[in-house]
């Protein structure tokens, strides 16, 4: 399981006798890749400026160190500058499969905003594969530290090297607290998924959830499952390199605006053929895109009642001759059953729930394959109890699987 974290609300100013206790990230952490082992881990801020393992390497090449008040641990630790922090990689080989991760943190609340470079070998061809964000994520509310994870596809790597800048965008300057390399240790053909979180309303604890979904997936053979608590993933062109995406979060403009990047990358994302998949309250991610809609299929509507009394429903299966719910029976789960979607686009509904309040039925669950990949949303999720409940896990490990191309 993913370690413990102690998160004490942080004060914006910081000035506070409270502090806020984190670790560092550990090797066999659920949000890493399966079939992977860490190759380097590098804790930005403690006076260290390079990690090796046998030909690897890992150098800090400008940045100064820097703790911020108020926070204990590894992430309270961080390497600084003015204009971006450049690290460089050594030693990767051709034709193996390696993840880049770190975490940034715009702890002292002073609105940075970065992006992420990569320049292969000695080019100075740099290209942006991760698009200006807010260095936080958002959780009960209140920003927090975001980890994230970019694969290195072969193209970034010259002779062995691949250069990496994270820039500042706005704010007083780049920070960057942890880095780490995965390099794949497993050589079996998968399926990779990418569960995206790291925003949503205070209700949903998604540190929770998305370890809880990511564990489901994990169960599925040929699954290679990651998380990224980066929404901005969604702009990268390194999305391409995953089968399907999992939209776990619902974002919100006015404290993690997403540069038009993302919403062009979704769409082609999904055009391309690949897979999409969206949990629970990600029917109102993307909610000032109009596009967004026709390739959710059904999307919030805030004017709507938006769901029953949290409690225990009973869960139809309305597509049985469809691979996700074909042999599935009637589940019951312990859950908000949603009212609240809304839209025109051509769906097809695999399982529905009659409200006790309307007495209507609802979708629960649905697939549309309108925009070019296979997109399959549930609306089930609420908390990291519902991942567990044996109806709702299959459905979630069905569905999924089948937006990643497999037969589950």
């Amino acid at each position: 399981m993913r370690p413990c974290f102690i998160f004490i609300a942080l004060c914006l100013s910081l000035n506070t006798a409270s502090a806020v206790e984190t670790v560092a990230l550990q090797p066999g952490d659920i949000m890493l890749p399966q079939g992977h082992r860490m190759a380097l881990y590098l804790d930005c801020g403690d006076e260290q400026t390079e990690a090796k393992d046998d030909n690897l390497s890992m150098t800090l090449l400008s940045g100064h160190a820097y703790v911020f008040p108020g926070i204990s641990g590894p992430l309270g630790s961080a390497v600084y500058d003015a204009d971006q922090v450049t690290v460089k990689l050594e030693g990767l080989g051709s034709g193996k499969d390696y993840v880049l991760g770190f975490t940034w943190w715009d702890a002292d609340d002073s609105g940075r905003n970065q992006s992420v470079q990569f320049a292969p070998g000695a080019s100075e061809d740099w290209q942006t594969v991760l698009p200006p964000v807010r260095a936080a994520s958002f959780h009960e509310d209140k920003p927090s530290w975001a980890r994230a994870q970019l694969p290195i596809t072969p193209e970034f790597i010259q002779d062995g090297i691949l250069n990496v800048a994270f820039v500042r965008e706005a704010g007083p300057n780049a920070v960057v607290n942890e880095l780490w390399l995965l390099e794949r240790a497993d050589s079996s053909a998968v399926k990779r998924v990418l569960i995206v979180t790291g925003d949503d309303y205070a209700g949903h604890d998604w540190r929770a959830t998305a370890p809880a979904l990511a564990g489901a997936l994990r169960e599925v053979e040929g699954l290679e499952v990651s998380v990224t608590e980066c929404p901005s993933v969604f702009g990268s062109p390194l999305l391409a390199h995953y089968d399907a995406a999992v939209i776990h979060f619902k974002n919100y403009d006015d404290r993690l605006p997403l540069a038009a990047a993302c919403e062009k990358g979704l769409r082609d994302y999904v055009a391309s053929g690949k897979g999409l998949a969206l949990c629970h309250f990600a029917c109102g991610a993307f909610q000032e895109w109009d596009g967004f809609g026709e390739i959710a299929g059904r999307v919030y509507n805030p004017d709507l009642r938006p769901h029953d009394p949290y409690g225990v429903f009973t869960v139809r299966i309305t597509g049985e001759d469809h691979p996700v719910t074909r042999g599935m029976k009637p589940f019951e789960v312990k859950d908000e059953l949603y009212t609240c979607v809304d839209g025109g686009a051509p769906v097809k509904i695999l399982c529905d729930a009659v409200s006790v309040v309307d007495q209507a039925a609802y979708p629960m669950a649905f697939f549309t394959e309108n925009t070019g990949g296979r997109v399959f949303h549930c609306l089930l999720g609420h908390d990291a109890e519902v991942y567990a409940s044996p109806g709702a896990r299959a459905l979630y490990q069905r569905g999924i699987a089948w937006a990643a191309g497999m037969e589950y």
